[in-house]
């Protein structure tokens, strides 16, 4: 009995290693929302073609109840060390897509400690952070058009 209890507990010890060296927490803290209707979508790219193509190694949906003054945390986890980008949209409207009028966004985007400045979509380069062994914090801030 003291063989099998002291083999579970080399099990969970091994299993807890390598989940900590293996996935990472990314905590992600999002600034300026400007109201509290609808969700926030993250996609977290790993290079700028899957970016361009809006193919995201993970989405999350990141509900606005616990938001306040502006201000929502969030976590990201299950990523092992490399090189990510997160891209937000604001979805206010719930319909999980950017609303446009005449060519500009009607909803709120943010990057990934990056606030674009500009008119044209920013390339992966811009908002890209690497992920280590470690765990990683990352700050998002809203825009709108």
């Amino acid at each position: 009995m003291k063989i099998e209890v002291f083999v579970l507990n080399i099990f969970l010890l091994i299993c807890n290693i390598g989940a900590s060296v293996c996935a990472q927490t990314i905590l992600v803290e999002i600034t300026d929302v400007r109201s509290s209707n609808g969700h926030l979508l993250l996609g977290i790219y790993t290079n700028n073609k899957d970016y361009q193509n809006r193919e995201a190694v993970m989405k999350q949906t990141v509900l606005k109840t616990k938001m306040k003054d502006g201000k929502i945390t969030t976590t990201i986890v299950g990523l092992g060390p490399g090189v990510y980008g997160i891209a937000l949209l604001d979805d206010e409207d719930w319909d999980r897509k950017m609303r446009y009028k005449y060519l500009f966004p009607q909803e709120g985007f943010a990057f990934s400690n990056y606030f674009h400045k500009g008119y044209s979509k920013p390339q992966f380069e811009d908002f890209k952070f690497i992920l280590g062994k470690e765990d990683k914090e990352v700050t998002m801030k809203c825009k709108y058009l």
